[in-house]
């Protein structure tokens, strides 16, 4: 019965992106940021640099479709007056949200396809997967543990009147603190305890290796920890948004949160 709740809420959003601009807004704009971070690549004379570029493009668009439309969800179900009913139902509205934020973070992978293209097309960069069973499985895990996060914010979104604002302060500092556009180990020292809790740290490492290196160590670890970081985040958000949709069936709070 999950099961299909899950598939249900994944089916409705999907209706909804395709027909929604601002759901799709990613795969408008990440063009133009591949475009910027391959110029800067390809002037600074490093095209040994371009594919983890592209990796770390297709990363920007995952997490920033994650964090806008988890807040989007409770947004537009306020906007629609349609929480309420939401929040009636008798399946659990976790189940809901994370049917409905999986397709989408989908849709965001497509950034990472985009700018492969944009390198090999407009900078000539060879588009070669040095190991593409790792990287296609770094993927699928990125896209689970981006999901099942954005399943733990959407408890913040829940109780929020300024969501654009938390939006915000998740979008940026994060695409820092996972090392998207360069290596972890280049922050500062104490930075990088607080990087490795952020699972997007190991999937860009581990796809940056699994595309350009020749061997890749410790492959075990780092799918262990996107996977448990992941796993840990959705059974907080699971535990969150339960807390907080009782609270608020409680104080009457829905609308006034």
């Amino acid at each position: 019965m999950s099961l299909r709740v899950i598939k249900a809420a994944a089916f409705v959003q999907w209706r909804t992106s395709v027909r929604a601009p601002e759901h799709l807004m990613i795969i408008l704009i990440s063009p133009f940021f591949s475009v910027i971070f391959l110029s800067i690549v390809d002037q600074a004379g490093r095209g040994d640099l371009m594919m983890s570029t592209v990796i770390g493009t297709g990363l920007m668009g995952i997490w920033f479709v994650a964090v806008y439309v988890a807040g989007g969800v409770i947004l537009n179900e306020r906007y629609m007056s349609t929480l309420q009913l939401v929040l009636a139902a008798p399946r659990s509205f976790t189940l809901v949200v994370c049917g409905r934020i999986l397709p989408v973070v989908v849709i965001g992978a497509f950034s990472l396809v985009e700018s492969g293209l944009i390198a090999h097309a407009a900078f000539g960069a060879p588009l070669t997967v040095k190991h593409p069973w790792m990287a296609g499985a770094a993927m699928l895990t990125t896209v689970y543990a981006t999901a099942a996060t954005a399943t733990a914010l959407s408890a913040l979104f829940i109780l929020s009147r300024n969501i654009h604002s938390l939006e915000s302060i998740m979008t940026y500092p994060f695409y820092i603190l996972g090392g998207v556009l360069f290596p972890v180990a280049i922050l500062p020292e104490w930075v990088r305890p607080i990087a490795r809790v952020f699972f997007l740290s190991w999937s860009s490492d581990l796809l940056r290796d699994a595309v350009t290196a020749d061997n890749v160590d410790n492959v075990a670890q780092r799918f262990g920890a996107i996977i448990g970081l992941g796993t840990a985040a959705l059974v907080i958000g699971i535990l969150a948004v339960n807390y907080t949709v009782v609270r608020i069936r409680r104080t009457g709070a829905v609308s006034l949160a």
